[in-house]
């Protein structure tokens, strides 16, 4: 029930290795929004980069969540996913993030507030690469959200699918490498970079493509001419590095996640427990 014992090159080994892989919902909508993550294994220094992957928001469906989504990958309110980690990893089942404030599935932020209603269920958990909200019940969305690694319609009607993976799901695969029957990670697992990408699916791996809008957070401008002092923080950045310092993070009373169905076959009977409330 404790952590992986996966060892850092073996994870990498995994993001290397090719993936037959079909996005779940069928061909993306060449009108919706792509965002990208980039991964790597490790909370400090460089760490060992994991690859890219990308993800079509369904933005014709579920518009409001879709659009947290991007906002929260691209930092535009001051806050967002760069930097946060992959915390609770469940192999043959999902892989959850976005709690950039409590780090513990405890907390989290959406770009209307604290939390929002369910928008709708149009988009089943149909298989692995679905891309759905983590909740603490109904109409508690934030910014925590789950990959899925295999059909998980058990949670059709109560957490909303809004997006898929497109391109990099062995990157995906390596994020499940990390994780255990209990949630925890052997290795923190980060996104290091996000933001909205032209890429198209197709390239099979976990890199290419860049991003047309990164994440704001971390943008920089080059100052050239006479008495220029080179790359300097542009006026957007410290805009939002006084937002940063007004913005209270206030947790919630429960973790948001999806619960694992009592009939899941990749649980038994001595692991539910461990995994729901």
């Amino acid at each position: 029930m404790g952590a992986a014992s996966s060892k850092p090159e073996d994870i990498v080994a995994v993001a290397q290795q090719p993936t037959s892989y079909t996005p779940p919902l069928g061909s993306p909508n060449p009108e919706n929004p792509l965002v990208y993550f980039d991964i790597k294994l490790g909370r400090y220094g460089e760490g060992a980069p994991l690859g890219r992957i990308t993800m079509e928001l369904k933005k014709d469906i579920v518009p409001k969540t879709a659009e947290n989504f991007l906002q929260l990958c691209t930092g535009e309110q001051g806050y967002g996913y760069k930097n946060s980690r992959f915390h609770r990893v469940i192999p043959s089942f999902m892989c959850q993030g976005g709690d950039f404030t409590n780090d513990n599935g405890t907390g989290g932020r959406s770009i209307y507030g604290n939390k929002f209603p369910d928008e709708n269920f149009n988009l089943r958990h149909t298989g692995p690469g679905i891309l759905s909200m983590a909740n603490a019940g109904p109409n508690t969305n934030g910014s925590q959200f789950f990959l899925c690694t295999v059909n998980t319609g058990f949670l059709d009607g109560k957490h909303t699918v809004f997006g898929q993976v497109i391109d990099g799901y062995n990157v995906v695969k390596a994020i499940e490498a990390a994780g255990s029957r209990s949630g925890d990670t052997s290795h923190d697992v980060m996104i290091a970079d996000c933001g909205i990408t032209t890429k198209k699916p197709g390239g099979g791996g976990g890199g290419g493509g860049g991003p047309t809008r990164a994440c704001f957070q971390h943008n920089k401008i080059n100052i050239t001419g006479p008495g220029a002092g080179g790359v300097r923080t542009s006026a957007v950045d410290m805009l939002i590095a006084r937002r940063k310092v007004a913005l209270v993070s206030r947790p919630v009373q429960r973790r948001s996640r999806p619960f694992i169905a009592a009939n899941t076959a990749a649980f038994s009977t001595s692991m539910r427990g461990a995994v729901m409330f």
